[in-house]
């Protein structure tokens, strides 16, 4: 009788490791998936306030756009209601309004008499950069501009990390000399 109760403990020792073994596999898992699902998480906001930020500076920017259409077309409107011809002085009395119109206000800056630039903060490192076109005689599609820039471009500067302890010629050559 005391062989058979010696016998039955081992059984019962191996059914408690391997339920142990079993339930601590069962938390490990459940902790990986838990934090799997907080980093998941963390990632979604960030990439939604990102896409925020970025729809939020589109925005601004196509307000700023709206603002140099309106005032393109008051001045096309006055010179062809003034008679004044395209072909003659009337285009570079148009360019000269709207630059003076445009200059300064919302951070627009024109490269030339034609084609002007602002930018829209995006994020604390990035901005919305636009260039346009501007012409008096309206485009295939009938506008007056043509968008040649609408792109995010970072404003800090990436510094190379140079700082890798790499291998070179002597240090390799002395690992393979024989002492």
């Amino acid at each position: 009788m005391n062989s058979e109760n010696r016998r039955s403990a081992p059984g019962i020792g191996i059914t408690s490791f391997v339920l142990i073994f079993v339930m601590l596999c069962l938390l490990t898992f459940a902790v990986l998936s838990l934090a799997t699902a907080r980093a998941d998480l963390r990632l979604a906001r960030r990439s939604a306030d990102r896409t925020t930020a970025y729809y939020e500076a589109e925005s601004k920017a196509d307000g700023i756009l709206l603002d140099i259409i309106s005032c393109m077309e008051d001045y096309t409107e006055e010179a062809l209601s003034s008679g004044t011809d395209p072909a003659g002085d009337g285009d570079a009395l148009f360019y000269s309004r709207v630059r003076k119109e445009l200059e300064g206000r919302d951070g627009i800056a024109f490269s030339d008499d034609r084609t002007l630039q602002y930018t829209v903060p995006l994020e604390e490192e990035q901005l919305l950069c636009v260039s346009l076109e501007l012409c008096y005689e309206p485009f295939e599609d009938g506008s007056h501009y043509r968008i040649l820039e609408w792109r995010t471009r970072s404003t800090h500067e990436w510094e190379s990390d140079e700082k890798l302890p790499l291998l070179d010629e002597d240090s390799l050559s002395d690992m393979f000399t024989e002492e």
